[in-house]
């Protein structure tokens, strides 16, 4: 994948590389475990011994925020690449065997998912089945495989009758291998940028999973799920919401400013 990166495309690579190690590195540091209940520190404004307060179970809102923001960034992270990897391949296949049943059961599904409401969707599926972050990651991954599919395609289309791809049926490679060696390596970079650009949409959509209560389920901390808990309290203890929307918007707004390609 790094040879397909070049230029300002690379440092996003190496963005994204050094958000998904960060997750790994936070349960290493200094902190309060986010589990642990004190009854006697409930409600506790920021200070010296809480940075962000506590909640309303006496927890450490620094530890909750920062774990919370490990998770949010980790299956976002999970859900852009495993959506990628399934666009590019059914994108690929559909525009190889364009204008045949394949091609055109994939345009039937492609409009079907785009005529429904996207968060609707995610909350009618999710409602069925048992409310987890795994779940939440699925839901994610098969509605976002849909834009670089389509832009694989529209690619693949355009290079299928290329010369390099007519010299290597040429020399009697097979349909599959024409595909996956000299059609869609040429064609991953556009799905690939296109892809990233709504890396900050999947991060909003997977805390709101959690706002509803179909995303991280307590005790484990989760960003949506702590803004919405928060908001019982939001008059007495303003900082159960704001910190960790402040914290969700941070991040949303910094991934914008490196995704600049």
């Amino acid at each position: 994948m790094i040879s397909i990166l070049k230029g300002n495309t690379i440092k996003i690579f190496y963005v994204f590389f050094f958000l998904f190690s960060l997750t790994f590195i936070i349960p290493f540091l200094p902190l309060q475990n986010p589990l642990d209940i004190s009854l006697e520190q409930r409600f506790m404004a920021p200070d010296l011994h809480h940075f962000f307060g506590t909640d309303e179970l006496g927890r450490d809102l620094l530890s909750r925020t920062l774990f919370g923001a490990a998770t949010t960034i980790k299956v976002s992270i999970f859900a852009l690449f495993s959506s990628l990897v399934i666009g590019v391949v059914m994108g690929g296949i559909a525009g190889y065997l364009y204008q045949t049943w394949v091609d055109s059961l994939f345009n039937w599904v492609v409009s079907l998912i785009f005529s429904l409401p996207f968060l609707l969707v995610m909350v009618s599926f999710l409602s069925l089945m048992t409310p987890n972050i795994f779940n939440a990651y699925l839901i994610l991954t098969c509605i976002m495989w849909v834009n670089p599919a389509r832009i694989v395609r529209a690619e693949v289309i355009r290079t299928r009758k290329l010369p390099h791809v007519t010299a290597f049926r040429a020399f009697g490679a097979s349909e599959a291998h024409v595909l996956f060696y000299a059609v869609l390596p040429g064609c991953i970079k556009s799905a690939l940028i296109f892809s990233l650009s709504y890396f900050p949409e999947i991060i909003g959509l997977e805390a709101g999973l959690s706002f509803l209560g179909l995303g991280v389920q307590p005790p484990d901390p989760g960003l949506g799920k702590m803004i919405f808990d928060g908001l019982n309290y939001i008059y007495s203890s303003w900082w159960l919401s704001f910190i960790p929307a402040a914290f969700l918007g941070l991040i949303v707004l910094v991934v914008n400013r490196f995704l600049k390609i």
